[in-house]
């Protein structure tokens, strides 16, 4: 036999550089072009997320596509060679090592770990990248560096919490055949997405906030945020990562134009840097709302899928489950009433209703042994007594159950098996 062979790495990873120089080429529209400080950088959120969707195997071929993507963006701005070798390799260290930081602290259940490792790594890859692009305008001296530094941070981080989630959200999306979104929660869906463009235009549009005091200007930022956070509860993730990037497409675009509430008058970048800082805030608060509501949403499936464990496990041993409560008298069954019966599975949700369908010569037993289970008498001895079955006939059934007693001694409820017999054929009536 042969030796076997090592996995073979995926060429089509470098695809990942088109999105990286589309989100490049829109960032550097809105730069400074005086001092070229970096006021909106979405690539990193591209290359974080391409890392945390791709195979460790296959990380290489990430890593040497986004160093041509930005020593591309970087020399066709800038024209400066040395300088665009070292800005593709800080570029390209940053995004690894903040990949691989959210993969080395991500819990594998996910949960707000996933959102704590997220922002630790955006942190990481921001520090080593100011790091690295702000020792060498350090070293050569360049002028505006700090401002350059000021928004690099703040940038960098926008990038990453924006696009990164946005990307694994959507590539984990499959289409099913059936079902979707009820007409209700469309509908508010609807509702709040439109209340999201609303409000967003109205909050950064500045012939009509122009006329409103600043207290008030700024008291409206609030309002996407809550259609934002809307979106997300109804729709889910799809919705949310929809909603931040919609958010952050029509801020940063009104804010380019001189516009919006973080507009100052002797400083005229200032308004893309507090909005970068609004967009990391309203990134952050959607992704722990989507962390949320996703962790909620897997809790329920495993409850429904353990049920249906136990529901074949109950149909398989010809056993039904019961739980009575003593102080409402109510009644719970649970398996295969319809095949145990030929009823539906609420056929039977009281004592009354079960000894309406006992055997007439059972009743009298069945009154008193559970007359007994309400009084906390402990005798484990089954009980057989017999229920009509819709198609005719008596089933068997063998009671073994006890009632539990609560912490004053009070008997809290009384559960059990119905380990279920043969069809005796008779006439019901």
């Amino acid at each position: 036999m042969g030796k076997p062979q090592a996995p073979r790495k995926n060429l089509y990873c470098l695809l990942w550089a088109i999105p990286y120089l589309l989100c490049g080429v829109f960032s550097r529209l809105l730069n400074d072009p005086v001092s070229h400080a970096v006021f909106v950088w979405l690539p990193p959120g591209v290359a974080v997320g391409a890392y945390l969707l791709t195979q460790r195997r296959n990380w290489s071929l990430l890593l040497a596509a986004f160093f041509c993507a930005q020593l591309a963006l970087t020399s066709f701005t800038r024209g400066q060679p040395a300088t665009a070798l070292v800005f593709a390799i800080t570029a390209s260290l940053s995004s690894l090592l903040a990949a691989w930081t959210v993969q080395r602290l991500s819990p594998r259940e996910g949960g707000v770990g996933l959102v704590a490792a997220l922002l630790a790594g955006a942190v990481a890859g921001a520090g080593l990248s100011a790091l690295l692009g702000g020792g060498w305008l350090w070293l050569t001296q360049e002028a505006h560096a700090l401002v350059r530094l000021r928004t690099w941070v703040a940038a960098y981080l926008a990038g990453i919490l924006i696009l990164a989630p946005a990307l694994t959200v959507w590539a984990h999306f499959r289409p099913r055949r059936s079902g979707g979104p009820r007409r209700r929660d469309l509908v508010l869906g609807v509702c709040a997405y439109v209340g999201l463009i609303v409000t967003t235009f109205m909050t950064f549009d500045g012939d009509m906030i122009k006329n409103l005091p600043y207290v008030v200007t700024f008291e409206l930022t609030y309002l996407p945020l809550v259609f934002a956070v809307l979106t997300a509860l109804v729709w889910g993730p799809l919705g949310g990562t929809l909603a931040v990037i919609t958010l952050t497409l029509m801020a940063l675009y009104q804010s380019a134009q001189g516009e919006g509430p973080f507009v100052e008058a002797n400083d005229h970048w200032h308004v893309l840097l507090a909005t970068q800082v609004y967009l990391v805030v309203t990134a952050l608060l959607i992704l722990l709302v989507n962390t949320l509501r996703g962790a909620r949403a897997q809790e329920l499936e495993n409850a429904l899928q353990w049920r249906g464990r136990f529901d074949l496990a109950l149909a398989g041993s010809h056993q039904l489950m019961y739980r009575y409560n003593p102080f409402d008298g109510s009644l719970e069954l649970a398996g295969d009433l319809q095949g145990a019966f030929g009823m539906p599975a609420d056929a039977i949700p009281n004592l009354d209703a079960l000894l309406a369908l006992a055997h007439p010569d059972d009743r009298a037993r069945l009154t008193l042994h559970w007359a007994a289970r309400r009084a906390g008498a402990q005798d484990r001895t089954p009980l057989l007594f017999r229920v009509a079955h819709a198609d005719g006939g008596w089933r068997v059934v063998s009671d073994r159950g006890s009632p539990l007693e609560d912490f004053d001694g009070s008997v809290a409820v009384v559960a059990g098996m119905w380990r279920l017999g043969e069809v005796e054929q008779a006439d019901v009536n």
